[in-house]
């Protein structure tokens, strides 16, 4: 497939490295920078510098020969703007733009449409974050999570925890109740072979595929659940924080800390009618910390626009008492550091850039794949695929007389409304929908290939009048 990206940013940037490893075309589009030119040098993909709003240059980077236009610069008119022009000019089939602004996002059913304005879809890296973290609160013991089935299923990774059930006992064990199975096991971040057969030990790092009506119940085996959570403290100053304590608010009691006072006074007026406590403060400051009681809080999330800020924040609530503290951050060196160097003061460190990166691809991907979620930094993937009739080389067939490529892992089979095991003597059926893991996700266009109707097949329904 032949791919513009217009924004050569971070998540344009990764965005670019992935589809260029599942073998697209991609053109990088973005005003000249150092960066866009060393990224030429780094990937087989092809630069484009100057203004994508530019019929010319848009026309110079393959416009009137691509399928699909991603906009992820930080501006969301310009985003807009683009995905117009390859509408209307080149006819480009698919769009997809990056969008922030939340009165534009509470309006989204109405303008993003295809109709309204040619954008087939939305990217909202604040809500995605949002959301991420709500999984995370609600799935004790998880350091990252999705769904998928339609949501019924929970894919994600667990830590081992004192107090599991299950600590000292075979991982088999774990899935032997059939709520549950267990997908990978990484134990000092090195996957481990034959791993159903390893004793669970404290730090283990448990991938795993339930349905999400029994996540406490299998999440409780590996670590011990959390107290019920009554009051959440935000450290704000982002829109991600904004949309978590808006999403919160409905559930939990929230402290939303917000040290711009502009953006403070901005916030009250769209937070009037919330239950959402709005504070301007420096969340780091001991006497506010000890006046409004964040240290009797259940939860702090440190959701900043500074890393730095999020991590002193998370260790210094630690530290005065609260139970679990979340800290953001965007930059995987300092994150790389933060694990080194164990800072063990903050209980989980959350870095947005794969979920935001999972939910493009998951636009982008086609090939029958529904959904992905990229996990281990990027290197590791779960995926919702659609067996498609024609697939003559599963359909009929028992899983454990097809041919996998290599390392994939299988989870749970969605056939109508029902969740199945991947059994050896499961037969599948076309629209079965498949969840899976795959430790190398390079792997992933492979495994869509094999689920695929081979190029000889013709459908049985006539397509032609």
């Amino acid at each position: 497939m032949n791919i513009i990206i217009v924004g050569a940013a971070r998540v344009g940037r990764e965005l670019a490295q992935y589809l260029v490893s599942m073998g697209h075309a991609v053109t990088m589009m973005d005003e000249p920078s150092a960066e866009l030119t060393a990224l030429s040098d780094r990937l087989d993909l092809r630069v484009v510098q100057g203004d994508a709003l530019s019929p010319a240059l848009l026309r110079r980077a393959g416009a009137e020969n691509t399928d699909l236009l991603v906009a992820v610069t930080s501006s969301d008119e310009y985003n807009i703007a683009v995905c117009s022009l390859a509408a209307a000019i080149f006819a480009i089939p698919r769009k997809i733009a990056r969008i922030r602004t939340p009165d534009l996002l509470a309006e989204a059913s109405a303008l993003f449409n295809g109709q309204a304005l040619p954008i087939d879809h939305v990217i909202a890296p604040e809500h995605i974050t949002a959301a991420d973290i709500l999984d995370l609160i609600e799935l004790p013991g998880c350091v990252a999570a999705a769904m998928f089935a339609d949501e019924r299923v929970v894919m994600g990774v667990a830590v081992c925890r004192r107090g599991g059930k299950m600590v000292g006992s075979q991982l088999e064990a774990l899935q032997a109740d059939g709520k549950g199975r267990v997908l990978a096991l990484y134990r000092q971040h090195e996957s481990v072979r034959a791993f159903l057969q390893e004793t669970l030990a404290i730090g283990d790092e448990i991938v795993f595929c339930v349905e999400r009506s029994r996540a406490l119940s299998f999440l409780s085996a590996i670590g011990p659940l959390d107290p019920g959570a009554k009051t959440i403290a935000i450290a704000g100053g982002t829109h991600a924080a904004d949309e978590l304590a808006r999403n919160l608010s409905s559930r939990y009691r929230v402290k939303l800390i917000e040290p711009d006072a502009a953006r403070a006074q901005r916030l009250l007026a769209r937070f009037d009618s919330s239950r959402i406590e709005l504070f301007n403060a420096d969340p780091c400051d001991p006497d506010f910390i000890h006046e409004e009681h964040l240290d009797d809080c259940d939860r702090f999330i440190a959701a900043s626009p500074s890393d730095e800020l999020n991590l002193i924040a998370g260790q210094l609530l630690k530290r005065q008492g609260c139970p679990r503290t979340l800290a953001v951050i965007n930059k995987t060196t300092l994150s790389d550091l933060s694990v080194l160097l164990g800072s063990a003061d903050v209980d989980l460190l959350f870095e947005p850039r794969e979920a935001v990166i999972s939910a493009l691809l998951s636009d982008i991907y086609q090939d029958g794949v529904i959904k992905l979620r990229l996990f281990n930094s990027g290197r590791a993937c779960a995926a919702e695929l659609m067996v498609q009739e024609g697939s003559r080389r599963v359909l009929g067939h028992k899983i454990s007389d097809i041919t996998w490529p290599s390392g994939v892992v299988l989870g749970m089979v969605l056939r109508g409304r029902k969740l199945l095991p991947c059994s050896n003597e499961l037969e599948l059926q076309a629209g079965d929908r498949l969840l899976v893991f795959l430790p190398d996700q390079a792997q992933l266009r492979r495994l869509s290939a094999l689920l695929r109707p081979r190029v000889s097949w013709i459908p049985k329904v006539r397509l032609w009048s």
